[in-house]
C-alpha cells in the first residue's frame, strides 16, 4: 500500500496567485451563510466585523490530480455568486456508494483511524492562526483566508468529542460550496476499499447521535475506520 507520501509525490502544488474574495459577488452561497451566521455580514472586507486573517500555509501534501492527470477544476478558481466549490453533496454521497472500489485518505485522532474520499480533498498543510469568531460553538476553531477562499477550521476533536491532544496538520476539503480545514493529529495512508468491505448502514452500530460518521470500514486488521459526513459537517456550519 502506497503512503500518502508515495502517492502525492509528484502531485503539483496548488497556484499561488488567487485573488481574495473583495465582496458578496464573488462569495458562494454556502460562504455568504457562514458570514452571516457568525459575523453578520456577507463580505470578508466590510466594516461589520473583524478582517479575517490571510495566511501562507506551509504545504505538506498537494491534492490529488483526476484521472486524466489534471487537476481538480475547482482549483485556482474563483466561483461566482451562489456557485458550489467541489462536488455536489448529493451526488456524492450517491457516488460513493456505487463505485465498486473507493479511495480515501486515513487519518488519527486519539488514536482512532477517520478517513476522508479523495474527492474533497484539496491540500494537507501544517497548522495555522485563526481569526477567532464570536459566539462559534466549541468545535469551531475560527476561520481564515485561505487562498483566495474563506476556510473555516474545524476541531474534530471538540465535534467528535474526543479526549485532548495537539492537532498539527489541517486537511483542507472543498464541498457543497465550503472550503473547509479540519484540524487532525497526522495523516496516515491512502486506503483502496472494496465497497463490500464498507458498512453504510452506521446507525444500527454507532447510534444515531453519531451523525458525522456516514460509513464504516473494516479494515484487514479487524480495526473500524470511520468515515467522516462533510454533509454535516458543511450543514453545521452554515445552517441558521
Amino acid at each position: 500500500m502506497k503512503t500518502l507520501e508515495q502517492y502525492f509525490k509528484d502531485q503539483p502544488l496548488l497556484p499561488e496567485d488567487i485573488t481574495a474574495p473583495r465582496n458578496g459577488k464573488d462569495l458562494t452561497s454556502a460562504e455568504q451563510a457562514f458570514l452571516r451566521k457568525y459575523l453578520g455580514f456577507e463580505s470578508p472586507s466590510g466594516d461589520q466585523g473583524p478582517t479575517i486573517q490571510a495566511v501562507t500555509p506551509e504545504q505538506v501534501m498537494a491534492g490529488p490530480t483526476s484521472p486524466t492527470g489534471a487537476a481538480h477544476e475547482t482549483k485556482g478558481t474563483t466561483a461566482p455568486r451562489g456557485s458550489s466549490i467541489g462536488p455536489d453533496p448529493a451526488e456524492l454521497q450517491k457516488t460513493l456508494r456505487e463505485q465498486p472500489e473507493l479511495q480515501l485518505i486515513g487519518f488519527r485522532l486519539a488514536d482512532q483511524d477517520y478517513a476522508l474520499p479523495i474527492e474533497v480533498i484539496q491540500e494537507v498543510i501544517r497548522s495555522v492562526e485563526a481569526t477567532k469568531l464570536p459566539s462559534a460553538p466549541t468545535f469551531l476553531s475560527g476561520v481564515v483566508n485561505l487562498r483566495g477562499r474563506v476556510t473555516p477550521l474545524v476541531s474534530l476533536r471538540n465535534l467528535l468529542r474526543l479526549p485532548p491532544g495537539d492537532d498539527m496538520f489541517i486537511i483542507v476539503c472543498r464541498h457543497g460550496g465550503l472550503q473547509v480545514g479540519l484540524q487532525i493529529q497526522a495523516v496516515s495512508t491512502m486506503h483502496r476499499v472494496k465497497q463490500e468491505r464498507i458498512d453504510w448502514a452506521v446507525e444500527s452500530l454507532l447510534g444515531v447521535q453519531n451523525e458525522m460518521i456516514c460509513g464504516l470500514i473494516r479494515a484487514e486488521n479487524q480495526r473500524l475506520i470511520s468515515i467522516l459526513s462533510l454533509d454535516h459537517l458543511i450543514q453545521s456550519l452554515v445552517k441558521s
